[in-house]
């Protein structure tokens, strides 16, 4: 990840760190990774099978939402091609949630 909350393909919305998990602190480093949901629309980007393991992974152990999942993939910038993510999106909320989904709007 870049300062700008840039993760490859994807610049994530400025909240980012707000949303982010403390997990250690050292003198004045502060030790932090992303939120699920983060993880989750970063990863959608690439999306190769390791991604899919991890997308999924991430939606049953922290119980997210297909909605959630949406809300958060419109409000990142996607570095290429968008089609290339709403395609992408589309088959991560399938394999995940297990059913089609309108991604319109976005």
């Amino acid at each position: 990840m870049y300062k700008d909350g840039a993760v490859f393909s994807q610049i994530l919305p400025e909240d980012y760190v707000e949303k982010s998990i403390g997990i250690k602190q050292v003198g004045r480093l502060e030790l932090r990774a992303l939120h699920p949901l983060d993880i989750v629309v970063t990863k959608i980007g690439r999306l190769d099978e390791r991604d899919i393991e991890v997308i999924e992974s991430c939606v049953k152990k922290f119980k997210l939402s297909k909605s959630q999942v949406l809300k958060r993939a419109r409000k990142i910038t996607y570095v290429g091609r968008e089609e290339n993510y709403e395609i992408n999106l589309q088959y991560a909320l399938k394999r995940s949630f297990g059913e089609r989904s309108s991604t319109k709007g976005r």
